[in-house]
């Protein structure tokens, strides 16, 4: 009697092959399209003042307005939610509002945004660990001069780890991918800028 086809141990061992190798492939495409995603995120002008589509969190963040005509409480809670933490639960008018666990960014990603009367003042995103494709070094550092712009700054040392604005005063922060003259000590380049000009910069045990 004639063995049939899906009887015989060859079949089942292509169709075994067959499954491992389209397994494989789906894995290797999804991570590689996760590893694209996540490069995206990380090396993308984060910071650049252009007009970006509303569709991620750094957009959102980069068009809250600040100042006399900053943005009111309710529209900040319109674009961002409930935040998860507020300095003065009983005057949420006067206060520095937090927002962490946000999507698309890793967990330790914080925005902080200050109240007074209700309009916002200051606004600041902590923790954004850029992954950067070159390590920044003390020669990167120099090459930022006083009244530089802030494009300037952005080009010479790519986006901030920390970015904070107040008063018509920014203070971007480097503390990620950052060469240490001395192994596991605190390190960073911190960059303050004024009416989009530098006016001081400072660094720690740079390389």
């Amino acid at each position: 009697m004639k063995i049939p086809f899906y009887k015989k141990k060859w079949f089942w061992i292509s169709i075994i092959s067959f499954f491992i190798i389209i397994s494989t492939t789906a894995f290797v495409v999804e991570n590689t399209y996760d590893d694209k995603a996540d490069e995206n995120l990380n090396q993308e002008d984060l910071f650049k003042k252009t007009k970006d589509s509303d569709t991620s969190i750094i957009d959102k963040f980069n068009k809250v307005k600040i100042g006399a005509k900053g943005n009111t409480l309710k529209r900040i809670e319109e674009v961002f939610g409930s935040p998860t933490i507020t300095s003065n639960t009983s005057d949420r008018k006067n206060a520095t509002l937090t927002w962490q666990n946000l999507k698309g960014l890793d967990d330790d990603v914080v925005i902080d945004i200050t109240f007074q009367d209700g309009v916002a003042v200051s606004k600041s995103i902590k923790g954004l660990d850029i992954d950067r494709r070159n390590d920044l070094r003390l020669s990167d550092y120099n090459k930022v001069k006083e009244n530089d712009s802030y494009d300037q700054v952005i080009n010479l040392l790519g986006n901030p780890d920390n970015y904070i604005e107040s008063g018509g005063v920014v203070t971007l922060t480097y503390t990620s991918d950052v060469e240490e003259k001395i192994d596991d000590a605190s390190t960073y380049i911190e960059i303050t800028l004024s009416n989009n000009k530098v006016t001081s910069k400072s660094q720690l045990n740079v390389k």
